[in-house]
């Protein structure tokens, strides 16, 4: 079970009601608990927990043998603080201080259903960089299959204790795989795909998946009129740098002819 502060505080706030029991949501919305007062405790669902249990604002915590406990954790090999943060809707991931989506005036549900919604994708699909597998959740619902990667032991941790990712590993349609989509993309044969989804990490984390030389493989195995998102991070736009021109200028010397720039989804429509 997967609870926040805004859980926690509506727990707080009624226990000196004269309401004994009540319902409460859990798992994001995706279940609903019975909360009980025993004691000077509260049991959820058939957890007990202390009311004086701390719980910080901007994590999320699992709830587990009448413990709860942050999904947060700093890989010492990676020099990466890893953290599972609550917004209006559906969980985000950060790394070190960014979220893998956009949470400024969007939620990550709103992320991904932006560039679904621009892709249109149908078919078999590829999705690059599953993270926590939103997009390739979401394109499930229109493609006959799609095929997501993610190398990170620990975002895959992550992704398979967040009740919203969980249906990456029971959809029929989604075969997911840990492996690198640089190395991995290789073993496709040309013209394999009729959509691509492209959401990589920071440039800074994986300068290689923003390369010419992958924009190449990405080319080779779509298929003739098919199409890719590209999500487009802005990085010293304050500065006036402008990292579009330069993944634009880079996509269309791998091959790619139609290039546009998306603003409500941050990102590339591309197309071969």
């Amino acid at each position: 079970m997967i609870i926040t502060s805004r859980e926690w505080n509506k727990i707080l706030e009624l226990r000196h009601s004269s309401i004994s029991e009540v319902s409460l949501e859990v798992d994001f919305g995706l279940r609903k608990v019975k909360v009980k007062f025993i004691n000077g405790n509260v049991k959820i669902g058939r957890f007990i927990l202390k009311l004086d249990t701390k719980i910080k604002d901007n994590y999320c915590y699992l709830v587990r043998n009448n413990q709860v406990l942050p999904i947060a954790f700093f890989d010492k090999n990676k020099n990466i603080f890893y953290r599972l943060i609550p917004t209006q809707d559906w969980p985000s991931l950060s790394l070190g201080s960014v979220p893998m989506h956009r949470v400024k005036n969007y939620s990550p549900l709103q992320d991904a259903q932006s560039k679904i919604r621009l892709l249109k994708p149908e078919g078999i699909v590829l999705d690059t960089c599953m993270g926590l597998g939103y997009t390739a959740i979401l394109a499930s619902q229109y493609a006959r299959r799609v095929y997501t990667f993610e190398k990170d032991s620990n975002v895959i941790f992550i992704a398979k204790l967040n009740p919203i990712s969980k249906r990456l590993f029971k959809m029929p349609n989604i075969i997911f795989k840990k492996a690198d989509i640089f190395v991995e993309i290789d073993k496709f044969s040309s013209h394999s795909f009729h959509a691509i989804i492209h959401d990589p990490p920071t440039f800074k984390l994986a300068p290689y998946l923003y390369s010419i030389e992958f924009y190449k493989k990405l080319y080779r195995v779509l298929k003739h009129g098919g199409r890719i998102y590209h999500y487009c991070p802005l990085p010293e736009r304050s500065k006036g740098k402008d990292f579009r021109k330069v993944l634009c200028a880079n996509l269309r010397l791998a091959g790619f002819s139609k290039v546009i720039f998306d603003t409500n989804s941050q990102g590339f429509l591309v197309q071969k």
